[in-house]
């Protein structure tokens, strides 16, 4: 294409390139921009008084080399890629189970009552289930009921060994409504006469589910397994709201790690480096996932 052609085509459409304007502004501006400054700075040291050091790949080796990065790297993929199955299971289950209820004004305040909490933020999600977890808690409460007046109450949220598990159920609690929301618009699309020609075969409601449901729900699930895939190296606002230094070594993870080098001890330049990491496996593993799935194919 000619350089006329191709101005004269803009020239045609210059409103609608016009109204693209702000928002390639934005992105460049609070995006790209920011990307590509963490990204050089991922090649030199940081200093407090001076101009920064350029130290080559030294930092990218120093976080390859870490073993706490190590171990937040372990942390972020157990509590990550186990939140995103709990979340993907509880959203499933609450998706068929909503779509059982008859009443529309029932269907509609448990559809709302579940979604709910993905519309608040950590600070009041962790903060509740904090209070919750507490030894004077609900949680402990309900255990007393079930052993009686012998019982002392659990301190769960200063035992390392239910950390994880904490994490992972409080994640998959936040998000699980957003995943039914996904199920239940693939649910409603499913043609109805098919479900009514298996019940003139005589399917059970639990055969409609296994054969029919769930079978036409696989897009979906595609579409699901991708998004979840690009969030399971990316969640710092739990950790950093729930976490305490009992159980940080079982739930540090890459974010928060790098927050520590980047923000308190500024260390810009290892912190850069290791968000670079992030992005990077991020991206492949994502790039994975959508092959593993053949998303492209269920999609094109």
């Amino acid at each position: 294409m000619s350089a006329g052609i191709l101005w004269r085509r803009i020239r045609k459409y210059k409103f609608i390139y016009a109204l693209f304007l702000p928002i390639a502004l934005y992105f460049i501006v609070f995006s790209y921009y920011p990307l590509a400054l963490g990204i050089i700075n991922s090649f030199r040291k940081s200093k407090l008084i001076g101009a920064p050091e350029f130290v080559g790949l030294a930092n990218y080796k120093e976080v390859l080399l870490n073993p706490l990065y190590a171990d937040a790297f372990v942390n972020t993929v157990i509590v990550g890629v186990g939140t995103f199955v709990v979340q993907f299971i509880f959203g499933l289950l609450i998706a068929l189970s909503l779509t059982e209820i008859k009443s529309n004004i029932v269907k509609s305040s448990v559809q709302s009552v579940t979604y709910l909490p993905n519309l608040l933020s950590w600070a009041i999600v962790g903060g509740m289930w904090i209070k919750i977890l507490a030894p004077s808690g609900m949680a402990n409460g309900f255990l007393q009921l079930l052993k009686g007046s012998g019982f002392t109450p659990v301190v769960f949220m200063a035992e390392p060994k239910y950390a994880r598990a904490i994490m992972i159920f409080t994640g998959a609690w936040k998000g699980a409504g957003y995943f039914a929301v996904l199920f239940i618009a693939a649910i409603v699309s499913i043609n109805s006469a098919i479900y009514e020609a298996a019940s003139i075969d005589g399917a059970s409601r639990i055969k409609q589910i296994f054969y029919i449901t769930i079978p036409n729900l696989v897009p979906t699930m595609k579409v699901i397994v991708v998004l979840g895939s690009m969030g399971v190296l990316r969640n710092f606002d739990q950790i950093f709201v729930m976490g305490n230094s009992t159980i940080y070594d079982k739930i540090r993870n890459l974010l928060y790690l790098i927050y520590t080098d980047g923000i308190v001890n500024f260390k810009v330049g290892l912190a850069t480096a290791a968000a670079t990491l992030v992005l990077i496996a991020t991206l492949l593993l994502s790039s994975i996932v959508r092959r593993m799935t053949k998303y492209d194919e269920t999609y094109n």
